[in-house]
């Protein structure tokens, strides 16, 4: 559970309806299922057994608060969209509830936003387009959402470690609508992924934002 006072002003309606999820089952799990919840309906009715097995250990009242949740995360983006700026409100709730223990033991320590705007400026051409960009260790897309943001409009090809940052920079990256891959998987060992996810792969023929799962 996290605490309100940890949590960013703009999260705290987000903070109230997953703590009210946390009294039965345990945080983690809570934010990883919600995770999958988004990403599968982000599939458009492809990975309905996936969904369907993510929600079975919750009751109606529970499974509504999980709309509850993606209602709120979707005006935050949608309010970013608006503003044409970039946003990582599940990277900051994550960081807020995995607590330093976590961070440390697997070595995740997000880029701050600033710096991750920073690095774009330095690394991608302002008029770059069309390109493909590599971001081999990309936690939740934050330096992908900073680069698309400045650049608009090239291919992001990324890989990380931990699934659950996978699904964070998945859902980042397809209401961002930026086009790109993500591969969970081992980069410096160059293992085959354990799941890929292909976001607005094909955003100019669907006029949507959409996520292709794969196994």
């Amino acid at each position: 559970m996290a605490k309100t006072r940890d949590v960013p002003t703009e999260l705290r309606t987000f903070n109230s309806v997953f703590n009210s999820l946390t009294y039965r089952h345990d945080a983690s799990r809570v934010f990883d299922d919600f995770l999958t919840i988004v990403i599968c309906c982000m599939c458009y009715e492809q990975q309905e057994p996936l969904y369907f097995e993510t929600i079975k250990n919750y009751n109606k009242e529970e499974i509504q608060r999980f709309a509850q949740l993606m209602a709120e995360l979707m005006k935050l983006y949608f309010k970013a969209e608006q503003n044409g700026y970039w946003i990582d409100p599940l990277g900051d709730y994550y960081e807020v509830l995995a607590g330093n223990y976590k961070k440390s033991r697997l070595g995740q320590f997000f880029t701050p936003k600033p710096l991750c705007d920073i690095m774009s400026m330095l690394i991608i051409d302002k008029d770059d387009f069309g390109k493909t960009v590599n971001e081999p260790t990309c936690g939740s897309g934050r330096i992908v959402l900073a680069a698309n943001n400045y650049a608009p409009g090239n291919y992001y090809v990324c890989q990380d470690l931990d699934p659950m940052c996978c699904k964070m920079a998945a859902i980042n990256c397809c209401f961002h609508t930026v086009r790109a891959e993500i591969h969970c998987m081992d980069t410096l060992r160059m293992t085959p992924p354990t799941v890929s996810y292909y976001i607005n792969y094909e955003h100019w023929k669907y006029k949507t934002k959409y996520i292709i799962l794969k196994k």
